[in-house]
């Protein structure tokens, strides 16, 4: 994948061709923002929740305060919208005989998580039984036993979904993985600290009527982008199906997980993940930027990037510009990425298959 370079410059004019123009203006001018290509995503996600398709997940992570939420939180006025925090497996499962069930109120909706820290915080039990059904529900229903005269309970439910959380999540990302991976991960990027924090303060006294305004800005442009969508489905073009294709069998390989046990001994051979959840995922977006207007390679290689885990990505991107690398570097994740067919091992070293690295032609800035 030969992919431009894309310069802050480049990226700024290209805010100023696209249909997020007047929500980009609206939002810095009340707040910090550096990261374009990952606004941009994020609103392409709340964008492609009227385009037809699989369900869409999207896991949104970076430092606490880093201005991720506020985007979130416009967006959850929409009426297409719903927020869910707190989830418990009983939740889910919709055994209470009293009340709304979960998956009723949040079905056909854009659901909204602006923090993750209520699941990750349960015992492990429980954030294990959780990440199970999610992968239940990711396929479309659910079907909860209660041993009760009640029986069971049968349950469709389809619903799109950003999740905000911090890079903590990463420590339960194997167990996770090794139940299905089911989402897209953007890595949110912050701007300064201490222009942020400055900020935070200029607007404490009416922060109420700026969140308002970017809502209001949020909600015309969703509304704006679903009419257009109703009048003239978006269509991808052959290349860019393409591109799709092969970003998303790339994201799928590169995240994989090996399962190893306290001994770091490899529990059973790995079977790669196959990228047909991305690929619809992914078209759905580029879908949405292409009514906005934006760039969409940049962006499906900016979450192709943000999906693979840190440390794996960055043996990548060392393999990619040098021959061989030594394997005291990271031997167990090189031997992982070697078992999984990523890599190989000659002499002293691994290096990257040579297939695999013809397809790799990606600028460093993207990872």
């Amino acid at each position: 994948m030969n992919e431009p370079q894309t310069s802050n410059q480049s990226v700024a004019e290209k805010v100023n061709e696209s249909r997020l123009s007047t929500l980009f203006d609206t939002y810095k001018r009340n707040f910090e923002l550096s990261d374009l290509i990952g606004f941009a995503i994020i609103v392409a996600v709340a964008v492609a929740h009227s385009i037809p398709g699989e369900m869409l997940w999207l896991r949104d992570y970076g430092a606490s305060r880093s201005g991720k939420t506020e985007l979130l939180r416009a967006i959850a006025t929409h009426p297409d919208c719903t927020e869910m925090e707190n989830i418990t497996p009983a939740a889910i499962r919709g055994g209470l005989d009293t009340g709304h069930r979960l998956l009723e109120r949040i079905n056909g909706k854009l659901v909204i998580t602006k923090d993750l820290a209520a699941i990750l915080t349960t015992r492990r039990e429980t954030r294990n039984e959780i990440f199970g059904l999610l992968r239940s529900l990711k396929d479309g229903s659910l079907t909860s036993d209660f041993g009760t005269e009640e029986g069971y309970l049968y349950q469709e439910v389809k619903f799109d979904w950003i999740i905000a959380t911090t890079p903590v999540f990463a420590q339960y990302r194997q167990m996770e993985d090794l139940l299905g991976a089911r989402y897209i991960d953007l890595n949110w990027e912050a701007p300064s600290r201490e222009q942020m924090t400055a900020r935070a303060l200029e607007n404490n006294p009416d922060l109420p009527n700026i969140r308002e305004q970017v809502a209001k800005a949020v909600r015309r442009l969703i509304d704006r982008c679903k009419d257009m969508q109703e009048a003239y489905p978006a269509e991808l073009t052959a290349s860019e199906k393409e591109l799709i294709i092969d970003w998303a069998d790339l994201t799928a390989l590169f995240r994989s997980p090996v399962a190893r046990d306290k001994y770091h001994k490899v529990r059973f051979n790995p079977e790669p993940e196959v990228g047909t959840d991305l690929a619809q995922g992914f078209q759905r977006i580029a879908k949405a930027l292409k009514i906005l207007n934006w760039n969409v390679a940049a962006c499906i290689a900016r979450l192709c990037r943000d999906s693979i885990p840190y440390n794996r990505r960055q043996l990548l991107l060392k393999l990619m510009e040098e021959d061989s690398i030594a394997s005291n570097i990271s031997q167990f994740e090189l031997d992982d990425m070697k078992l999984l067919g990523i890599c190989e091992k000659g002499g002293e070293g691994y290096s990257l298959k040579p297939e695999l690295k013809q397809r790799l032609f990606i600028p460093s800035s993207y990872w």
